[in-house]
């Protein structure tokens, strides 16, 4: 099975506990850094902010945004960093109920063919900004 370190980093990214929150129209920006543990050829490196619905009933998903960062081959043992820049989406905001949430995230995704996708998530919140 494949394997990779995935670090998710912001510009700018504030100390503090919990979520980080975000405001439609507002650009994320940060870089991932890969570290493979094996050679991987990959067809995409992407970042992106992804939501989906937990609790009870069906559950729905889907990327608000994403960006195409790197196609080819990682080596083995080879750090590689990679800069992106998201603009948040207006809509679904997050969204936490009784019966349903929303919930979003910040996700490096190496898709790899013939093998499980590899991943790393970091929570957000996308809500609007009050005046």
């Amino acid at each position: 099975m494949a394997r990779a370190d995935i670090r998710i980093t912001l510009r700018d990214q504030p100390e503090g506990e919990g979520p980080l929150t975000f405001h439609p129209g507002e650009v994320v920006q940060g870089y991932v850094e890969i570290l493979p543990h094996e050679d991987l050829q990959c067809r995409h490196v992407f970042a992106r902010l992804r939501w989906q619905t937990e609790g009870r009933g069906d559950r729905d998903e889907g990327v608000g945004i994403e960006q195409d960062l790197f196609q080819g081959k990682l080596q083995s043992g080879l750090s590689r960093m990679f800069s992106f820049h998201l603009v948040v989406p207006d809509q679904p905001w997050s969204y936490a109920g009784h019966y349903v949430s929303i919930v979003w995230a910040l996700e490096a995704m190496i898709d790899l063919p013939w093998s499980r996708d590899l991943r790393e998530r970091m929570p957000v919140v996308i809500a609007p900004a009050w005046r």
